[in-house]
């Protein structure tokens, strides 16, 4: 509590304990947010490394020639099209904010790149025009899938 005397203000020794009460309690605050930033953010990257992973797993599981010699085969059919649907689950992920900026910065080009080439393109275009809408918008030149602010996606850990 301040006291005037003689019109000048003392600060007591209880002005002093509220003032460093609230700085840590502020401090403690700004600390449980960064926190929770933090956290949704490795969220986010355990989440994208799920879907590094299957990547991998449909690229390992191509014929040995289309690995060597660029020649698919009617095996690497299935192959294909779950490569066209986990790039489909990526942009919706995106879409809902469960992909990083920097992470969605790498995957859209790749996206745009491998499907715009044999034998994805091939198969894409074999699929029903209302299968696979994110991914067909996304290699029709689309915005962005994720509208969140900017603020927004920091609060977010993107």
């Amino acid at each position: 509590m301040l006291i005037r005397h003689n019109g000048a203000m003392n600060w007591q020794w209880t002005d002093w304990a509220t003032l460093i009460v609230d700085a840590l309690t502020g401090a403690a605050i700004i600390f449980a947010v960064w926190q929770l930033m933090f956290h949704s953010r490795q969220m986010h990257r355990d989440l994208e490394s799920l879907y590094v992973q299957r990547y991998w797993e449909l690229m390992d599981r191509r014929s040995i020639g289309w690995v060597t010699e660029d020649k698919t085969a009617p095996e690497d059919l299935p192959v294909i099209r779950a490569y066209l649907q986990l790039c489909e689950d990526e942009i919706e992920l995106r879409k809902r904010g469960r992909v990083t900026d920097s992470t969605w910065a790498f995957w859209a080009v790749a996206i745009r790149d491998q499907c715009s080439q044999e034998p994805y393109a091939a198969a894409l275009s074999d699929l029903p025009e209302e299968d696979l809408p994110s991914l067909r918008g996304l290699l029709a030149g689309e915005a962005e899938p994720l509208t969140w602010s900017k603020a927004r996606r920091k609060l977010h850990g993107l």
